[in-house]
């Protein structure tokens, strides 16, 4: 068993040998100006512990078991034999005769949504090997510290599964004229992704870390370095280190031992640090000249560079050396809520239960993915509900975005010297769809399941509880679903990447698009059988004159009279009824409205295919020619990559596509459940209308239920008192008010535009220039024409052919209304988005993200469309 690894030691980067702290220096010490030193193991700890387990598992049955635990590790004598370890490992670190830190390191530390900052403790300025090992052992027993043990409750974490590494590392003696403190690679208190943010002050950094001092704050421009802003405090006192000397009288002494700077209220001073106060000229100058302000804020860019991520930093000047001492992932920012990243998920208001039951879900798989793709967890919300209008955390999605692996794909030479590092790395992008297949049959059969089991004999909160294990089947398969549409956008990155540096820009986008030109989808699949039923009217002149006459929510009635094409299109709905015409299960699905289906099938036969078998066969044998043409023109060691990366972006193609149409069998056992529960509130007199139990937000209705039913509600009692002696109708009473005021907001927003940026008026003009309106090009091409805005599936039958469509943003449902236009502008979505590809599919010109699109224009006004250009132009 190991006991100690040095920094520059590979093991040392793994969390569960290292701890978060240690295996972050570890990683640190590759490439940055980290002070030396060595990692007492994980192992290690477990080593000391064992010969004490059966006590700490009787302690954990105590009224204070922290405390007990936490006694009795200090009070065990540190293993004799660890000595030579410890004096063998300082002296290979250089540390011999030096003071040093030692530092816990839990095995628990940076893990999703547990960071421990500050629940573990540490030891500045020790010197010699017995004293080491005793801040070691010391350190064990901090893992046992009340609040420790507290934290780990709260997370619902095994309290003996905790483990801790040491980090022991040379103390940057900082004298009371230098400085030291904490920086930010982005500012996370104003969400500027643009500035860095550092906080510092004369001496160690335990004041500034500790935030019981005052501190100076410098904003630093990230591209040049430049000072944006600063706030010079007045810093009556600095922390310094004690000489040998002073330490030694110190331990003589039996001083007290000092603790984590991140504890707070349990902060002391360590009695091997001295407080200096400062002269008056001092106190009030800034603690960094710009010079030094600039190399800190580079530093802090470096670290991100280094890890991939932005980063948070603990630094040092002692002497002529700027010193790394910690660095660890940025993973909570000020939110700015937009729609930017949301718009197109979400175009349209949604209701408060739907939301409140698909949030938690999505934060998780979002946590889940970022694990996957080998980025910190966040630990704050992505998207939130405002005004009913979804809004997403912009600043978060700066903070994430664009963490493409550049660095191994900046030049054939470094593509290949980095071969079995993308291997390594990467190799997940290869089993995950394999693992998503393998996993769908077990939703599949839950669905089936849950779609097919009787509501009518169930109680109340049996239905709810029927609700609720609806959208636990829909969390658990929705938890790798991100990571497949983030490796896609992952996978157009590196292959545009790579393409971009054999030809130029535009070259290799034209090269890109003919690559995947042609990739098979479920989506492409159900349009075919849509064409399919449009050939079955075309070829009947009676029904195609018939459907023509009957539009919208009369078509349907009409074709009992057609068996033949009534037959085909019920095996249509029985197979694809699922898919949705809204994000929001409120909203019914194709099944639920076969006017909207038959609709786009009558479009459809009054369009000319254009020969669509053959445009579709050219396509896959461009697609063939140019992907031979670049697999032959990548150096040979690089082929197998190149072709890989092609194959996989294909594949994550169809993948994203077949993921969110599995996602959707979900909205129709949650409506069949919703309806029975709203038609329940119904009879109790809290609802008139079985589809308002949407209007309800999840907890009071949990809680409303579970009274009613005489149980105690895990989301707490928001819906009225605790009191468990009232009546159902007592309990429920409260709902009814509730439902009212949500539907009138929710009808309010639908009537209206959101604001772009929540809470921020938009600025007059904000995309305009001069005469033209920007956007983002989504498809090459220009037109002119009139525009009709769609606003909803019910607007489908009155789209004129030819016109230009304009809407909030598309999905599956719309790809009809495409064969009718002429171009399209919508609100949302970028190069990836369904408007966009299905505009590139059929060479209709395609402007996205044009904020307010829907209330700028009117139908029947003339614009210019530069899909290229990504422009529109009003006449």
């Amino acid at each position: 068993m190991t006991l100690t690894l040095g920094f520059t030691d590979p093991l040392a980067t793994e969390l569960a040998t290292s701890g978060g702290k240690g295996a972050s220096l570890a990683k640190s010490a590759q490439n940055l100006p980290v002070p030396g030193g060595f990692i007492v193991t994980a192992d290690a700890y477990t080593q000391f512990v064992t010969p004490l387990q059966s006590r700490i598992s009787g302690l954990m049955d105590t009224d204070h078991p922290a405390e007990a635990i936490g006694e009795l590790i200090r009070s065990t004598p540190v293993p004799g034999a660890w000595l030579a370890d410890f004096e063998a490992a300082a002296q290979a670190a250089g540390l011999n005769g030096q003071a040093v830190a030692v530092r816990s390191s839990g095995t628990m530390e940076d893990l999703p949504g547990a960071a421990f900052a500050g629940q573990h403790d540490t030891y500045l300025g020790v010197r010699g090997t017995q004293s080491i090992a005793e801040a070691v052992r010391d350190c064990y027993a901090s893992l046992w510290n009340p609040h420790a043990f507290r934290y780990r409750q709260q997370l619902g974490v095994e309290q003996l599964e905790a483990k801790m590494a040491v980090v022991v590392q040379l103390m940057v003696a900082v004298g009371a004229e230098e400085a030291a403190g904490v920086a930010f690679s982005v500012d996370p208190v104003r969400g500027n992704t643009d500035e860095v943010l550092i906080n510092a002050a004369f001496g160690l950094g335990e004041t500034v870390v500790g935030g019981e001092e005052p501190v100076d704050e410098f904003r630093i421009a990230r591209a040049d370095g430049t000072q944006v802003a600063a706030e010079i405090a007045v810093k009556p006192k600095a922390l310094v280190m004690r000489g040998p000397a002073e330490a030694d009288d110190v331990d003589d002494e039996g001083g007290d031992d000092g603790r984590d700077d991140h504890i707070g209220q349990d902060d002391h001073v360590d009695a091997r640090t001295r407080e200096v106060h400062l002269g008056d000229d001092q106190r009030t100058r800034p603690a960094l000249s710009a010079e030094q302000a600039r190399a800190v804020a580079e530093l802090s860019v470096r670290a991100e560079d280094h890890f991939g991520f932005p980063q948070d930093i603990e630094w040092a000047f002692s002497g002529d050396g700027l010193f790394l001492l910690q660095s660890r992932p940025i993973t909570r920012v000020a939110p700015r809520w937009t729609r930017d990243e949301s718009a197109e998920r979400f175009p349209t208001p949604v209701t408060p239960l739907t939301w409140d039951l698909v949030e938690a879900g999505f934060h998780s798989s979002l946590n889940h993915s970022f694990d996957l793709m080998g980025l910190p967890p966040f630990d704050d919300k992505w998207f939130v509900m405002r005004d009913f209008y979804i809004y997403g955390n912009q600043t978060a999605v700066d903070l994430y975005a664009g963490r493409l692996p550049t660095k191994m794909l900046s030049s054939v030479e470094t593509i290949t010297e980095s071969l079995p590092e993308i291997a390594s790395q990467f190799g997940w992008v290869q089993e995950l769809p394999v693992r998503w297949m393998r996993d769908l049959d077990t939703y599949l059969m839950g669905i089936g399941k849950l779609s097919h089991e009787p509501l009518e004999d169930k109680s109340l909160a049996e239905v709810w509880d029927h609700v609720i294990a609806i959208s636990d089947l829909g969390t658990e398969y929705f938890r790798p679903n991100i990571a497949i549409s983030l490796t896609q956008q992952t996978l157009y990155g590196a292959l545009s990447h790579m393409l971009e540096m054999a030809v130029d820009k535009e070259t290799a986008r034209l090269v890109f698009e003919r690559l995947l030109a042609s990739t098979e989808t479920k989506t492409s699949q159900v349009n075919a059988e849509l064409w399919e039923l449009s050939r079955i009217v075309r070829s009947n002149p009676e029904l195609s004159s018939t459907l023509r006459s009957h539009t919208g929510e009369d078509g349907p009635a009409v074709l009992a009279d057609f068996p033949e094409f009534s037959d085909e299109f019920a095996t249509f709905l029985a197979k694809h009824g699922h898919r949705e015409l809204d994000f929001d299960a409120y909203h019914p699905t194709w099944v639920e409205a076969p006017h909207i289906v038959l609709d786009q099938v009558r479009l459809l036969a009054d369009r000319a295919e254009n020969a669509a078998a053959d445009s579709d066969l050219e396509r896959k044998v461009l697609q063939a020619e140019t992907e031979r043409a670049v697999v032959n023109a990548a150096p040979e060691k690089l082929r197998y990559l190149v072709q890989e990366v092609i194959r996989l972006a294909r594949s994550y193609t169809a993948l994203d596509d077949l993921e969110h149409y599995q996602t959707t069998r979900l909205t129709l056992p949650m409506r069949r459940a919703l309806r029975e529960l709203g038609q329940r509130l119904v009879d109790q007199g809290v609802l008139t209308d079985p589809m308002d139990v949407y209007f309800i937000n999840f907890e009071p209705l949990d809680a409303a239920i579970r009274a009613a039913d005489g149980q105690h509600s895990p989301a707490g009692d928001s819906a009225g008192s605790g009191n468990g002696h009232r009546s159902p109708a007592e309990a429920l009473a409260g709902l009814t008010a509730i439902a009212e005021k949500n539907k009138a907001g929710y009808q309010e927003a639908v009537e209206r535009t959101p604001e772009w940026e929540h809470g921020r008026a938009p600025d007059v003009g904000d995309d305009a220039d001069g005469d033209f309106i920007k956007g983002t090009a989504g498809s090459p091409g220009e037109v002119t024409g009139e525009v009709f805005v769609v606003h909803s599936p019910e607007d489908f039958s009155s789209f004129p052919d030819g016109a230009i469509l304009v809407a909030r943003t598309t999905n599956p449902a719309w790809t009809a209304l495409f064969y009718q236009a002429s171009g399209v502008i919508t609100e949302s979505g970028g190069a990836l988005s369904h408007g966009a590809v299905t505009a590139r599919e059929l060479g209709l010109p395609a402007v996205m993200a044009v904020r307010d699109a829907t209330s700028r224009f009117t139908s029947g006004q003339t614009v210019s469309v530069n899909g290229s250009n990504g422009t529109v132009t009003p006449s």
